[in-house]
């Protein structure tokens, strides 16, 4: 009987010690992965959020929005300066305008500019980030500027008319 006793000898303290740190490891490598997953599932959620918000006046050009406190805003512009340069080259700039300004529903048509080699041209950049912290308090303003992706801002720009 003692013999069989011998034969069913457990794990040595050493051997014990050595699985415990294997466990050890995997375990902190699965928690770096996970909080890995997590940042990156933030900044996947924010980004979507700010396209969610920001898109539909960027995609479409929408120059005004409702406030949180349903008063018709501008979004904030910044007017810049454009210059194109070809390489010796004179062409033809096609342009799509509305037939009427004052009438969008009236349609557009093509106007074709004669182009020397270098053109200066101005436009207006509309940041729609303003649509996005409308209405938030200060606490997640701050969050979303310092957060993931908070570099990120939709943008359009429209060039005027040529002259």
């Amino acid at each position: 009987m003692k013999k069989s006793r011998k034969k069913l000898k457990g794990m040595t303290l050493i051997e014990m010690i050595i699985s415990i740190a294997i466990f050890a490891m995997m375990g902190s490598l699965l928690v770096l992965v996970g909080m890995h997953i997590d940042s990156a599932n933030k900044a996947s959620n924010s980004l979507r959020n700010k396209i969610v918000e920001e898109s539909p006046y960027a995609a479409n050009h929408v120059t005004k929005y409702n406030d949180s406190t349903n008063t018709l805003k501008d979004i904030s512009t910044a007017n810049l300066a454009i210059t194109v340069e070809q390489d010796d080259i004179p062409g033809v700039f096609e342009n799509e305008e509305y037939i009427d300004p004052n009438d969008p529903s009236k349609g557009t048509h093509k106007v074709q500019y004669n182009l020397n080699t270098k053109v200066d041209m101005t436009a207006k950049k509309y940041q729609t980030r303003d649509v996005l912290l409308d209405g938030k308090t200060p606490t997640q303003k701050n969050e979303i500027l310092n957060g993931a992706n908070s570099n990120l801002n939709l943008e359009f720009f429209e060039i005027d008319d040529l002259p």
